[in-house]
């Protein structure tokens, strides 16, 4: 089961993140993409966009958002972050242990700043902040699901890079720095095993 909507990229708005995770540097270790899970169809909701990209200009900026709310409070923990691209698209891949918790995207712009000690992770530019809440951040036992890097490489055509910016008392955010200004993105979600997926076109 999947739901998906498409939006058009439009505005700015700085990025304001709180609570605490340890600081990692702009230039911080960046692993290669591992993958995609292909769901066999995918299908597009209210607020489709045109068949191609075009710029978005606006007198004031204003933010898109996306929700989705589907797990219990605090049960699923974030367990893999991935890219690839697919048909034509660059797509970012948040896994988890259990169902798709409550999500949002927003499209802001940088530089993203570490949620507890406002270290920068990535400079100026256009970023896709994927946020989850209630999402587990350890396991009973105190271990995470999550064993890669805080920062992993995108395909680069629309996504250069996937930024964990927090990961701190319910709270997980992922973002998404965009090669350029005027992309447009899908985002849906899938089951077995939970996913939220990202897929942004330039």
């Amino acid at each position: 089961m999947h739901s998906r909507t498409t939006r058009a990229l439009s505005g700015a708005t700085a990025v304001v993140l709180g609570a605490a995770l340890t600081a990692c540097g702009q230039d911080g270790l960046v692993t290669a993409p591992s993958g995609i899970a292909r769901p066999s169809s995918v299908t597009t909701v209210a607020g489709a966009a045109p068949s191609s990209p075009s710029s978005v200009t606006s007198a004031s900026p204003r933010v898109t958002t996306s929700t989705s709310a589907t797990a219990a409070p605090g049960t699923t923990m974030l367990k893999d972050l991935r890219t690839g691209a697919r048909d034509g698209a660059d797509r970012v891949v948040l896994e988890f242990t259990g169902a798709v918790p409550p999500y949002r995207v927003t499209r802001e712009a940088g530089p993203v700043m570490d949620c507890g000690s406002g270290a920068v992770l990535g400079g100026p530019g256009e970023y896709l902040v994927v946020r989850v809440e209630p999402v587990a951040i350890f396991d009973d036992d105190g271990n995470a699901a999550y064993a890669g890097e805080r920062t992993v490489a995108g395909p680069g055509r629309a996504v250069s890079r996937a930024i964990i910016t927090c990961s701190f008392e319910g709270q997980l955010q992922v973002a998404l720095k965009l090669t350029g200004n005027a992309q447009r993105y899908a985002d849906s979600t899938l089951t077995g095993p939970g996913r939220i997926v990202v897929d942004v076109q330039q």
